[in-house]
C-alpha cells in the first residue's frame, strides 16, 4: 500500500513534476530552503520539549529542546535563531501546557483512505502522518491534536490569511482522522505558530564604503566589525521579548464532519490523479510555482531538461520517499 501524507498531497497540488521527482523517483535536494530546514530544527526541538514534559520534567524541557541533534549541527547564527524561538515558545506556553497530559509525541498513524461516495477503503492508498503531540485536557478529559508550525507570515491578527486558510487545511483534517484511528476521537486541533525571527547578523561595512565623522567614528548604521554571536543572540532575544504576540500565537481549530468529508473527497481525487500521472509517465510542470517561496530547488532540472542525477552536488536519491514520517530520536 502507498502512503498518502499531507505533505505529499501539498507537493502534488503545487506541481505534478515536483511530486514525481520527490515521491516517485525519490530525489531530494542536498540542502533544503530556509523554511524547511528552520522548521525541521524547531520541530525537533519542540518534540524534545514535549517529551520532557511527558516524563514530568517541565523544568528541564527547554534544556532538552535546545540540545536536539538538529540544532547541534547548525551554523552558530542559525542555531541562535532557533534556540531563541524555542526559548520564547517555552516562556509563552509553559504555564498553559501544564493543563494537558501528554499522551504521545511524534505519534505516527495510518488510516484507510475512504471513497467519500461509497465509504469503501482504497486498495492502493492509506492515509498516513505523524502527529506532533496528542494531549488530554486534565479538566475536561477531552483529547486534542497539537500541531506547531513556523512561518514568515504575519500571525498576530486572527483574521490574517494564515489563520483563515486553516479552514481547508488538509493536514489538520488528516490528523483528526489519524487520531481517531489511534483510538482518540477528536474534534479540535490546538494549533500553534511561531514567526521566524527576521533579524540577520550585522556585518562590518566594507572599507571602501565606510564614512567617518570628524571625531573618527563611523556614521550611524555602519560597523567596523562583524556582530558577534553573543550580540546577535541578545538582539534576537530582545525582539522576541519586546513583542511576544507578534512571534507566538495559538488557536483552537475545529473540524466538523462536513469538513472531513470535503477533505476525503479532495484526497481521493488527488490520489487518483497521482496514480494516473505515474501510470502514464506524465507529470506536467507548473511554472507558476517555481518562485512561489523563493526559487524551487529543482529549477535547474525542470528548466534544462536534464535529470537530478546530472547535478550530484545538488540532489541525492533516497529509498524512503516519505521522510516526513521518520521518527527522530529526541533528548531523554
Amino acid at each position: 500500500m502507498r502512503l498518502l501524507t499531507a505533505s505529499r498531497m501539498r507537493c502534488f497540488r503545487d506541481c505534478a513534476r515536483l511530486h514525481h521527482l520527490k515521491y516517485v523517483e525519490g530525489w531530494r535536494p542536498v540542502r533544503e530552503g530556509e523554511p524547511l530546514w528552520f522548521g525541521s530544527a524547531f520541530h525537533e526541538g519542540l518534540a524534545a520539549w514535549w517529551t520532557a514534559r511527558a516524563r514530568g520534567d517541565a523544568d528541564g524541557a527547554l534544556a532538552a529542546a535546545v540540545l536536539a541533534p538538529a540544532l547541534l549541527s547548525m551554523d552558530p547564527f542559525d542555531r541562535i535563531r532557533v534556540e531563541e524561538l524555542l526559548r520564547g515558545f517555552d516562556a509563552a506556553w509553559r504555564e498553559e501546557a501544564g493543563r494537558y497530559e501528554v499522551l504521545g509525541v511524534e505519534t505516527p498513524f495510518e488510516a484507510p483512505l475512504l471513497n467519500p461516495a461509497s465509504w469503501r477503503a482504497s486498495t492502493t492508498w492509506r492515509l498516513a502522518g505523524k502527529i506532533d503531540a496528542l494531549l488530554r485536557d486534565r479538566e475536561t478529559g477531552r483529547v486534542l491534536v497539537a500541531e506547531w508550525k513556523t512561518t514568515a507570515e504575519s500571525i498576530e491578527d486572527s483574521s490574517a490569511p494564515y489563520w483563515t486558510r486553516l479552514q481547508m487545511d488538509a493536514q489538520i483534517s488528516a490528523y483528526v482522522i489519524g487520531a481517531e484511528a489511534l483510538g482518540h476521537p477528536v474534534q479540535e486541533i490546538l494549533y500553534g505558530v511561531a514567526q521566524r525571527p527576521g533579524q540577520r547578523p550585522l556585518l562590518a561595512t566594507p572599507p571602501e564604503t565606510r564614512k567617518y565623522r570628524k571625531d573618527g567614528a563611523l556614521y550611524a548604521g555602519q560597523r567596523g566589525v562583524d556582530e558577534t554571536p553573543e550580540e546577535y543572540r541578545a538582539r534576537v532575544r530582545a525582539a522576541l521579548e519586546d513583542n511576544p504576540a507578534r512571534y507566538f500565537q495559538r488557536r483552537v481549530i475545529p473540524r466538523t464532519e462536513s469538513q472531513l468529508r470535503d477533505f476525503l473527497a479532495d484526497a481521493w481525487m488527488q490520489a487518483r490523479a497521482m496514480r494516473e500521472s505515474e501510470r502514464l509517465g506524465l507529470a506536467p510542470r507548473n511554472p507558476d510555482a517555481c518562485n512561489r517561496f523563493g526559487q524551487c530547488a529543482f529549477w535547474p532540472v525542470c528548466s534544462s531538461g536534464l535529470t537530478p542525477g546530472e547535478f550530484p552536488a545538488q540532489f541525492e536519491k533516497h529509498e524512503d520517499v516519505n521522510p516526513e514520517l521518520r521518527t527522530e530520536e529526541v533528548q531523554q
